[in-house]
């Protein structure tokens, strides 16, 4: 959608710069961005509340425009950013550049864009807040990227605030393309201890290598079965709950017997699939076959998965206010699925009608040189303040 330059394209862009300048990677502490957010908001009258997660250094934000009341909408996005290896960008990757109609730099797309449009457009909000007819709700997150762990916090945080917004609308980069469903993820790493050796005598320890790798065929095996099982119907691409390894560490030499390995691996579970069901084939090979053949060789050895994150699938919905309100709005293109994850289960589980639509493309995500370009900063722009005069009831 081509776009004229939006009168606050200006003003976006320097507060994108300023959010890339916080290399706030997933895990990091992240006071120093939410403090930033806090000032400038708080300098346009908007009072903000934090969430401190129990090691006191991560946050989540919320802040509200509008009148404290029932319902309203929420606009959702993440703070933390996946780690950028100078190496693959040509220049610094926390510190944006502007070139040829391109914004660089890490999380500038992903999901930064999004969130230096909101506070863009919240003095404009906020000098509307008396014609609002129901609240606007920020809330930004930390960790989305490694399991949404700011987001599964987020029901207990809004109960605690009072807020009770009907809509949610996370602005991950879908090319302002709308999004009512995702499948869930679960992320594990196991850990294998066998008994080391000589490899010049195999037989007088436990390879654990081997048995990772036994393992490791188990899973794939049960991936098979579930794609041979699709949903009929479904609108998914595979439509399956799917299972995949993703890394494998261990070893220390050619001619020494392993004696730990470990792996990491995920289910994506396909809505109306339970994971844990999934998750429980694949422990109970672990605990009748695999460590009862470690242990007649060496007692101490052990297999032990560990998890990581649990996020539950964005379940699709009939009638949602949140698809009537993006086709209103934006576009009357029905909402399709992904099978990636989003901080929008968690505010379902809240009660929130969800929808996830953003600007810039996926395409750019996770990449060296990342960037969103000006024009799609430009439709994000004209989408909340088209949202904005729908809220005060001249849309």
């Amino acid at each position: 959608m081509s776009t004229a330059p939006h009168p606050l394209r200006e003003r976006g862009i320097a507060i994108l710069a300023d959010l890339v300048g916080f290399p706030s990677v997933s895990l990091r502490p992240n006071g120093d961005i939410v403090g930033h957010i806090e000032a400038y908001l708080a300098g346009h009258g908007i009072a903000c509340r934090r969430d401190a997660h129990e090691d006191g250094d991560r946050f989540n934000l919320l802040a509200r425009i509008g009148p404290q009341a029932e319902g309203g909408v929420l606009l959702s996005g993440h703070l933390d950013v996946v780690p950028a290896d100078a190496a693959g960008w040509t220049q610094d990757p926390f510190r944006l550049r502007r070139a040829d109609g391109r914004l660089h730099g890490r999380g500038a797309v992903d999901m930064k864009g999004f969130l230096a449009m909101v506070l863009a457009m919240a003095p404009e909000f906020q000098a509307r807040a008396g014609a609002l007819r129901e609240p606007l709700y920020l809330a930004f997150t930390f960790d989305e990227e490694i399991g949404c762990f700011g987001a599964e916090r987020m029901p207990a945080f809004l109960a605690r605030a009072g807020a009770t917004p009907r809509i949610a609308i996370v602005g991950e980069p879908t090319g302002m393309t709308p999004i009512n469903g995702h499948k869930g993820g679960m992320e594990l790493v196991t850990h294998v201890r066998g008994a080391a050796g000589h490899a010049s005598k195999p037989g007088q320890g436990v390879n654990a290598i081997s048995v990772a790798a036994r393992i490791i065929g188990f899973i794939n095996e049960t991936a098979a079965a579930c794609a041979a099982s699709p949903a009929a119907g479904s609108p998914f691409d595979p439509p399956f709950t799917t299972l995949s390894v993703g890394t494998i560490h261990g070893g220390e030499a050619r001619n020494i017997i392993p004696d730990t390995c470990r792996f990491d691996w995920e289910i994506r579970a396909h809505p109306g699939d339970d994971p844990h069901r999934v998750l429980d084939q694949v422990t109970r090979f672990i605990a009748d076959e695999v460590v009862p053949s470690m242990r007649k060789e060496h007692p101490a050895c052990e297999v032990v998965t560990e998890m990581l994150s649990d996020v539950p699938p964005l379940a699709t919905r009939d009638g949602s206010a949140a698809a009537a309100l993006i086709a209103r709005l934006w576009t009357n293109q029905p909402p399709s699925v992904v099978s990636f994850g989003t901080d929008g289960a968690y505010f379902q589980q809240a009660g929130l009608d969800v929808i996830v639509i953003g600007p810039g493309g996926m395409a750019q995500m996770h990449q060296p040189d990342e960037f969103i370009t000006e024009e799609a900063m430009d439709e994000g722009l004209l989408f909340l303040g088209r949202l904005c005069d729908e809220m005060c009831g001249q849309g």
